[in-house]
């Protein structure tokens, strides 16, 4: 008998894992066609996902090379599902496989729309199907445990397609708090999107490491110039110049760049009671002014 804080498992899976499109033409429309399966034996509504493709596709033998012309431009917007969610049942009889059984499965669809100004070279999307609470489930307290598994859909945009980038300068930016913001401002030189992370090593007038520092991952258009800001804790530095080596990553290959700082006196913000002092002595200053104007006029 199963209670209300037992573990139940849903899995749900996609067949095939991957469908390749081949080469298709901007501003044109895609119809895919999948299945979802499951070995569960209950009935399921299934969410459909779209999801950014994952760099790691490309860690296959036969889609290695594709990476140095693949555009992190985000598809997921172009995925239009028709139906969601989709009611999963069971059928009437279980079919093995070599994954497993597969008690239910169910075809679904979607359109790709690819819009007329869409970087060259090869784009990814995965679509996600997340299993829901089965229909006519209600209160129930259980603790779920989810296997997924996605699809991706792979294809090409003809035309010359280039991951490049540069180092445009390294400098000192705005105190967050107590650290020393600093910002790398980086430029995709090629044609394709790409995403980026830069990675630092601060270093004293001595050659001294001080300390190494990263940035978040950002996605560059082409042509798209913005800052990758990393923060350096500033306690117990002296201020000056610092030297920063900066190496920018995004992937299929990198760049780097020697630069200079300046870590500056911090100023604490004003609090908010210092505001309102300021405020009222602006105000205190213009009553006086108001005054003597008033004298005058007399």
């Amino acid at each position: 008998m199963e209670t209300g804080f037992s573990k139940r498992q849903y899995t749900v899976g996609v067949s095939p894992s991957i469908i390749n499109l081949g080469s298709v033409e901007p501003g044109s429309s895609q119809v895919v066609n999948f299945y979802i399966i499951t070995p569960s034996e209950e009935a399921l509504l299934v969410k459909l996902e779209p999801v950014r493709g994952n760099l790691d596709f490309f860690v296959r033998g036969s889609y290695r090379d594709l990476i140095f012309n693949f555009s992190e431009e985000d598809v997921t917007p172009w995925v239009k599902i028709i139906k969601n969610p989709v009611e999963l049942k069971p059928s009437n009889e279980t079919l093995e496989t070599l994954g497993g059984f597969i008690a239910g499965s169910r075809e679904v669809s979607f359109i790709l729309e690819i819009p007329e100004n869409v970087d060259r070279g090869y784009h990814l999307v995965a679509v996600k199907p997340v299993p829901q609470t089965p229909p006519g489930e209600v209160g129930e307290v259980a603790t779920r445990v989810v296997a997924i598994t996605s699809i991706n859909i792979l294809f090409n945009i003809d035309g010359h397609a280039l991951r490049n980038g540069v180092i445009l300068d390294t400098e000192s930016g705005d105190y967050i708090g107590k650290n020393l913001e600093i910002k790398t401002y980086f430029q995709n030189t090629g044609t394709t999107t790409v995403s980026a992370r830069a990675m630092q090593k601060i270093y004293d007038q001595d050659g001294e490491l001080i300390d190494e520092i990263s940035s978040s991952k950002q996605y560059f258009a082409p042509s798209e110039i913005k800052p990758m800001k990393t923060y350096l804790p500033t306690s117990g530095l002296v201020l000056g110049e610092y030297n920063v080596y900066t190496l920018v990553d995004y992937t299929t290959g990198s760049i780097d760049k020697n630069s200079t700082i300046e870590l500056y006196e911090y100023v604490p913000p004003p609090t908010e009671e210092k505001i309102i002092d300021i405020w009222l002595i602006i105000l205190i200053i213009m009553l006086i002014l108001l005054v003597i104007a008033y004298r005058r006029m007399k």
